[in-house]
């Protein structure tokens, strides 16, 4: 067995007979009532460093012109601040109705309850995402987690697998009132557990001329018989309508272990759909062109459809004026597939979770909810805040819409099943396929 020999290296004595310096002179100009600093070449003391974007202070005093520093891993980071993290789109420091109601909002409760709010904006996707940068932020300095933060139904999902957001008794008593859409008891949820209160969703919608003497039917599959030019967005890497009319006709996306699944019968359905539709010529050539859902609502406006295929954010949204563009109504289906939003917990201390579920409270107050999310363009996910628009046209088929709303399926099965479906999309819009070969090798191709 080897002894360990301890002994006193020559950097020691060094250091040690300098120390020795430094308490005898700190003693003398103690004694005399001088200032001293001393700096000891020995302590590095690291730059702090700062992220891409500045936090903005939004307190119950009016904002400062310039960005507060980022905060320090002390106490300073206690229950008298809450750090919210928000995606581009619910910034509230835009110049917009959204923007400043969301401020006054934080405003208020931080002038209530004497805290100050940080709130941070964040790309939903790419480098230094919500989702990454909360992977990041957890890892490397927990001191500064963000207390909320909104998520979308997929980055809610990553975050609970990660173990990047927390449960809490009062979400679970939030989610027990009445006043939620289907949609959201959907995202609050992750394998049973209420781990966000929803917020927000951005369903697919059937939009059409208000002026028009023929509405179309509300049944996704009557493309056929609808009066007029149909489009929507057939090259979609997602194929965001064709997967729609697939879980319309009763159609599975996943099978009990979660893996990505076709089912054939569900599949020939909704391609005969497609197929009667090019058959009777109301289907859009434009269509097989159009990649995003933009070229459609712009092919809408100016008139080159009848009917469209687009989310509603994209139309309560309109801002240019185009010359003699229609005004849009939307049709009531039975179902439709949209995304959705959720306020989570990304921070662990219990006494700022209490605080920062007070907010979401306020946060997802009917009143509030109503005014932030008309002005957003997004239906809220309480049936008292939409019923509580002031926008008196819209609003029934708008409820019956958010009513309908699912949620598209994860995103790794959207990934797996979406090109796939594309391709049987254009093979029979553009080649004129058969529906039933087209779905034997559409489901062959994703097994």
């Amino acid at each position: 067995m080897k002894t360990k020999r301890f002994g006193l290296n020559k950097g020691f004595f060094s250091r040690g007979w300098l120390i020795a310096v430094l308490l005898v002179m700190l003693f003398t100009t103690a004694c005399e009532g001088l200032p001293i600093e001393i700096e000891l070449p020995w302590v590095n003391t690291p730059a702090p460093t700062k992220e891409t974007e500045l936090p903005v202070n939004i307190a119950g005093t009016a904002t400062p012109s310039s960005p507060e520093p980022e905060p320090t891993l002390t106490a300073e980071t206690g229950a008298d601040k809450l750090i919210v993290w928000l995606p581009p789109e619910l910034s509230p420091h835009e110049e917009t109705m959204a923007g400043h109601l969301l401020q006054e909002k934080l405003n208020s409760f931080a002038h209530d309850n004497k805290v100050e709010i940080i709130v941070r904006v964040k790309a939903q996707t790419g480098s230094g995402s919500l989702t990454d940068s909360l992977t990041a932020t957890n890892l490397a300095a927990p001191a500064i987690l963000p207390d909320i933060i909104a998520l979308s139904a997929n980055d809610l999902q990553l975050a609970a697998t990660r173990d990047l957001i927390y449960s809490h008794t009062r979400m679970s008593e939030m989610m027990n009132d009445t006043d939620w859409y289907p949609f959201g008891r959907e995202v609050s949820l992750v394998n049973g557990e209420v781990l966000g209160i929803p917020l927000l969703s951005n369903p697919l919608s059937l939009v059409y001329n208000e002026a028009s003497l023929l509405v179309p039917s509300n049944d996704w599959t009557a493309i056929k018989d609808n009066f007029g030019i149909f489009g929507f967005a057939a090259d979609d890497s997602q194929a965001k309508y064709l997967l729609l009319l697939y879980i319309a006709a009763g159609g599975n996306v996943m099978d009990a272990q979660g893996h990505a699944i076709l089912e054939e019968e569900p599949l020939i359905e909704a391609l005969t759909v497609l197929k009667e539709g090019l058959g009777t010529l109301h289907i859009s050539t434009l269509s097989i062109g159009f990649q995003t859902e933009d070229q459609v609502w712009n092919g809408f406006l100016n008139r080159s459809l009848d009917t469209a295929v687009v989310p509603v954010e994209l139309v309560l949204n309109q801002q240019d004026e185009i010359e003699n563009q229609p005004d849009p109504a939307f049709t009531q289906p039975e179902i439709t597939l949209g995304t959705a939003m959720a306020w989570a917990l990304g921070n662990p201390d219990p006494a700022r979770q209490e605080l920062a579920l007070d907010l979401i409270s306020e946060l997802t107050e009917t009143e509030f909810l109503s005014s932030w999310s008309e002005a957003l363009g997004f239906l809220p996910a309480r049936p008292s805040a939409l019923g509580a628009w002031k926008n008196p046209n819209l609003k029934p088929a708008l409820e019956k819409i958010a009513q309908a709303t699912r949620l598209y399926p994860p995103e790794e099965v959207i990934n797996r099943l979406g090109p796939a479906l594309r391709n049987a999309t254009l093979l029979i819009l553009r080649d004129g396929a058969d529906p039933i070969e087209t779905a034997k090798t559409t489901i062959e191709s994703i097994k």
